[in-house]
């Protein structure tokens, strides 16, 4: 236990969309000894946390808590006497109907020192993502945030006679449960029966969902819809914006669910996020580098320094560091990459690639170094690869030249649950590689499918042919711009 208690900050995740998390917020976020967080629409929150950071949920969703609001007072109290600074995340903004202030004021009675971090509140965040501005110039002069959930779990006590102005734009947070009532007292109150409504589901996520409506028919309408939790009913004349303003699901790949089997999040999985998928990620894999033994007399000694993946690239630079080398050992030396990631990724160290093949697989990088090398079997290459790796790239060059294949890394499989959402019936998933197919069939349960399949390239495609896919479409080339495009294409 700690002689002083330590710091106890209040961070506001945002409505769900990792992307809206402050830039603040995700420095504590990363820098926390202990993180005490709500029910998270976004797994990535809990990833920046700095390893050994002690995790705790406290789990509120309507209806159900798996601790009470006085007992999370009193453990964010009682960790701060254990840890340096605790992180007590919490969706939207602590302060918009987030009982941070209780917390704050809980903590501040016992001198432990507190900061807030706001965060963007789904009040404002889920109707822009709707489409429905929350003021607009000549339809809404203002707003107003009401909370339709009272401390007792019913239905709060609204004054209705409040609410009357049509200039004003309504919203009821945690309200789902509520909206037929609430749509007759409004219109008890003297608001219009074809007063625009809206309910909208997981705001600023890829699963959002609305419903649009009058008060008159909203009750019935998201009844039909069968809309769910997380949701926030708008009640106003901006919501006639809707149609024209209504960026946010008209993205290409809005509300299709794809399944990337992945090792290390990357560019792809964010791409088809900001595409609008709904995607599912799962770890298949670790990577992990090898320690490459005499690993500066070999590199020192090279003519060319091939890489098969980007990993390899991370493995190269992991041990010239852990060599105490630095840029000049490979002065000499040319590089050659199978494809265009592991280009961007050799860029990072400030070194451009002699060679990126047309065709990006082990055995175009092989033709085209062989005819970049001519007939001088002296030349020594140095390929850096997995110790699995495809054999086409050292079967097209150990004839014409002095060839050292290093295994820079293992794959390893990761022995993680699949998530419950993925069931029986895949409808679309993305593959990088062959491994990923393996890997991901065998944590699939014994009966299941993937209705589509992308594919990176031919052994990938060789792969799925294996499995229980019903369509397989392969990308123009072993990018993932060109998979990207395969999918945008499929629909």
């Amino acid at each position: 236990m700690r002689e002083n208690t330590g710091k106890v900050v209040l961070v506001g995740a945002g409505p769900g969309d990792t992307g809206l998390l402050t830039l603040k917020g995700e420095k504590y976020i990363k820098q926390a000894d202990c993180l005490v967080y709500d029910r998270l629409s976004s797994p990535e929150f809990l990833s920046m946390a700095k390893a050994g950071c002690e995790l705790i949920y406290v789990g509120k969703e309507n209806h159900k808590h798996v601790m009470k609001q006085d007992a999370i007072n009193e453990l964010l109290y009682e960790k701060s006497k254990y840890h340096e600074l605790v992180v007590r995340l919490k969706g939207g903004d602590p302060y918009v109907f987030g009982r941070g202030g209780e917390e704050a004021l809980y903590l501040v009675d016992r001198n432990v020192e507190v900061e807030v971090v706001p965060g963007v509140s789904s009040s404002v965040a889920a109707l822009a993502a709707a489409g429905i501005p929350i003021t607009h110039r000549g339809i809404a002069k203002g707003f107003q945030v009401i909370t339709a959930h009272s401390r007792k779990d019913e239905e709060a006590d609204i004054d209705y006679s409040l609410l009357t102005d049509e200039t004003i734009t309504c919203v009821f947070l945690m309200g789902l449960a509520h909206v037929k009532s609430i749509a007759a007292e409004l219109m008890k109150a003297g608001r219009r029966s074809d007063t625009p409504a809206a309910v909208i589901s997981n705001g600023t996520l890829a699963a959002q969902r609305k419903c649009i409506g009058t008060l008159a028919d909203i009750g019935e309408k998201i009844e039909e819809a069968k809309l769910t939790s997380p949701a926030i009913i708008v009640v106003g004349d901006v919501i006639s914006l809707n149609d024209r303003l209504d960026f946010f699901e008209k993205r290409p790949l809005f509300g299709r669910k794809i399944t990337v089997p992945y090792i290390k999040t990357n560019e792809l999985i964010a791409k088809l996020q900001q595409l609008g998928a709904d995607v599912t990620p799962v770890k298949t894999g670790i990577i992990k580098p090898v320690i490459i033994p005499e690993f500066v007399d070999k590199v020192r000694s090279a003519d060319w320094i091939v890489f098969t993946s980007k990993n390899g690239v991370r493995s190269f630079f992991y041990n010239l560091d852990l060599a105490g080398a630095d840029i000049r050992l490979i002065a000499s030396a040319r590089f050659a990459v199978v494809g265009k990631a592991t280009e961007k990724e050799l860029a990072k160290h400030h070194i451009k690639a002699d060679i990126i093949p047309a065709e990006q697989t082990g055995k175009g990088l092989a033709g085209e170094l062989s005819s970049y090398m001519g007939d001088n079997d002296e030349i020594k290459v140095c390929i850096f690869s997995a110790k699995e790796a495809s054999p086409d790239l050292e079967a097209g060059l150990k004839e014409i030249c002095e060839l050292e294949k290093i295994d820079a890394y293992v794959n390893e499989q990761a022995y993680e649950s699949i998530p419950e959402s993925i069931g029986n019936m895949v409808s679309e998933a993305v593959f990088t590689s062959a491994s990923n197919v393996e890997r991901f069939f065998y944590m699939l349960p014994e009966n299941a499918y993937v209705e589509t399949a992308y594919s990176i390239g031919e052994k990938t495609t060789a792969a799925l042919e294996q499995h229980n896919v019903r369509e397989i479409l392969q990308a123009d080339d072993s990018s993932y711009e060109a998979l990207v495009d395969t999918i945008c294409y499929k629909a």
